[in-house]
């Protein structure tokens, strides 16, 4: 037996009793917490030759978000660092290694790294004047919309190692099935969600608690992955996966959110353009077929709806329900879209009468006088979950950054449009054998950049920092693309010139 396996073995019989002392203490969250750091270490030591770090870091942090949502997000190591934050340090440090190495370019080399390097230098100059005059903690929760944004300058060039991005590519899909495995069950069982609320808290905070931010591009792109897996598939297979593709899209459903009926919308809509008739049909098929069992199965009393989800899900469903967020007074109060036009509204008349250009800058409070005013509860009695953020990135941008932020925030959604046309017209070729990666990292960006105008994307870490991730994965594969055809027009150019090269030299030994 080797040193390492000796090695080993002691640091998992220390992990056991580690998590079973935990467990034994009823304190769940940090034996799940030590598992799942234990279960990545594992993973990086067996996969770490073949694949690069970065591209497994990106992985775990992502499956992290999508099951742990919001809860994982607020999760810290020591008193001030959050584990995005985190992760983006230890990224950091390895770009820097590599970088000093050779290894990596310091920037990407495409269009959207100089809008994005200037919305970088914008913000954090911003930040350095606003530090005087608003607390810190909010200060940096509002200055993540920028940083967060560094995210695609350091998973790019990882990203360019292909078999590291290829395998980061099926590996994302399993672990968007078992999130919204998870969210499907706490949908259907009732009391679940506050089971693993209160199982999985780790110092006041439950480990796991989902958001939708975080689900809509998840579910978007794995029904994107799916539907291209079954063009590939054959057989039994065939007909899992397009099912699949349609199916998944049930417990997102059932939330309401119309952000997500968008995306997937818009989605359906980039299927039909592209000539792809066969996933509409069958949504429509499926999902009638879906809704009429459930009705006569809760009719039939064979199931039985207690909480009247069924009932909800189609009341709300018919209203289309835009500012959805929660039940009870905040649900009554915030169902109707008045509430996002008139924050939005809000938000406008004071940066343009105060700051119009500069903005009110990083750390200003610009919702609860708002939710005081609509809710009529006044600013010191505001018993209505306040959102920090108006739900709007460009809203979001204008209120902090001013015109000048919007300014040069907007080429890099130009920029982000133009990917995913580009990645519309890769997705033309199905034969491609990685064409169903390529799919789910555009239907990602797609949902998550829909998101970002009426939902958080860009503000929030659960959604942002898979959002910049999946970005700079998209532009390498539409990158790769490019040079791929490049290539081979290079190599025909010179298969032609080699050809006419011995056409002429064969010509001179006739003549000679």
């Amino acid at each position: 037996m080797n040193i390492k396996a000796i090695v080993f073995m002691i640091a998992g019989l220390f992990i056991a009793l580690w998590v079973g002392q935990a467990v034994g203490n009823g304190k769940y969250g940090t034996a799940i917490a030590v598992a799942g750091a234990t279960v990545f270490a594992i993973l990086v030591s067996v996969v770490g030759k073949h694949y690069r770090f970065e591209g497994w870091a990106i992985a775990i942090i992502c499956a992290c978000y999508f099951i742990g949502g919001k809860g994982f997000a607020y999760q810290r190591l020591g008193s001030i660092l959050f584990i995005g934050e985190a992760a983006l340090v230890l990224l950091l440090g390895f770009h820097i290694v590599r970088c000093l190495s050779g290894k990596n370019d310091i920037l990407p080399r495409h269009p959207i790294t100089v809008p994005l390097m200037i919305y970088q230098i914008y913000g954090f100059a911003h930040l350095i004047i606003d530090r005087s005059y608003f607390p810190f903690l909010f200060l940096m929760k509002d200055a993540a919309t920028v940083y967060y944004g560094l995210f695609f300058f350091l998973v790019f060039p990882p990203m360019l190692h292909k078999p590291t991005r290829e395998y980061l590519l099926k590996l994302l899909p399993i672990i968007s099935a078992i999130a919204l495995g998870l969210l499907t069950c706490i949908v259907s069982i009732p009391g679940l969600e506050n089971q693993i609320f209160d199982v999985t808290m780790i110092r006041g905070a439950p480990l796991i608690y989902q958001s939708i931010d975080a689900l809509i591009p998840a579910c978007v792109g794995f029904s994107a992955y799916c539907y291209f897996k079954h063009l590939r598939a054959s057989g039994l297979w065939k007909i899992v996966y397009l099912l699949s593709s349609v199916i998944c899209s049930v417990p997102l459903f059932a939330q309401s959110k119309a952000v997500f009926y968008l995306a997937f919308f818009l989605f359906v809509g980039a299927l039909l353009l592209m000539g792809h008739w066969k996933f509409f049909v069958t949504t429509i098929v499926v999902g009638l077929m879906g809704v009429f069992l459930l009705y006569s199965l809760i009719e039939s009393r064979i199931i039985e709806d207690r909480e009247g989800r069924f009932k909800s899900f189609v009341e709300e469903f018919s209203s289309f329900d835009v500012a959805g967020v929660g039940g009870g007074k905040q649900r009554l109060s915030q169902e109707n879209v008045d509430w996002r036009f008139t924050w939005w509204k809000m938000v406008i008349d004071d940066v343009i009468s105060e700051r119009p250009f500069y903005g009110l800058g990083l750390g200003s409070d610009i919702s609860t006088e708002f939710h005081a005013t609509y809710f009529q509860t006044g600013v010191d009695n505001t018993d209505v979950l306040i959102a920090r953020y108006p739900h709007n990135v460009l809203i979001t941008i204008l209120g902090r950054l001013g015109i000048i932020g919007v300014m040069i925030f907007l080429p890099i959604c130009i920029l982000i449009v133009r990917e995913l046309w580009l990645g519309m017209i890769k997705l033309r070729d199905p034969e491609d054998e990685h064409i169903p990666g390529h799919a789910f990292s555009w239907a990602f960006v797609l949902a998550g950049f829909t998101n970002a105008f009426f939902q958080s994307t860009f503000e929030a870490p659960y959604a942002a920092i898979a959002f910049w991730s999946m970005l700079a994965v998209l532009c390498v594969s539409n990158r790769q693309l490019v040079v791929e055809e490049e290539e081979e027009e290079l190599v025909e150019e010179e298969e032609a010139f080699l050809n006419d090269s011995k056409l002429v030299m064969g010509s001179r030994s006739v003549f000679r």
